[in-house]
């Protein structure tokens, strides 16, 4: 029902190119940086990703019950090869050059997203 609203194909397509537009602004802008205490760090990313994880899961099991299951699952397999594309590019770029800030990782991540989006809708879902 919400897909048929916003086509699928215009919103990874619009992650694309912003995933283009961050890198590139993320990296011609210094951002100034931001000092936390490690401790309060941890505590705050831990207790921010589990609660966010436990919010998407209950969105992502309405979304399932309510949506094509053509299309869950072409979203699903698009964020498999988001999620596994960051990875690997991360620890590629860490070996070369040293670690990434996190909005290339987002960057990379949205277009690993959008890119495995549109591998499999052009290629389908069975191999």
């Amino acid at each position: 029902m919400l897909y048929r609203v916003f086509k699928l194909d215009w919103v990874f397509g619009a992650l694309l190119i912003i995933s283009g537009i961050t890198l590139i602004v993320e990296n011609f802008d210094p951002e100034p940086m931001i000092t936390v205490d490690p401790m309060v760090k941890i505590a705050i990313l831990a207790g921010l990703t589990l609660f966010v994880a436990l919010v998407v899961t209950y969105f992502s099991a309405l979304d399932r019950r309510h949506a094509e299951d053509y299309f869950f699952q072409l979203m699903s397999s698009g964020a498999i090869v988001g999620i596994v594309t960051t990875m690997f590019v991360h620890i590629i770029w860490d070996f070369i050059y040293g670690p990434l800030r996190g909005d290339d990782l987002m960057a990379i991540m949205m277009a690993g997203w959008s890119m495995g989006y549109f591998f499999y809708r052009i290629r389908g879902l069975n191999p």
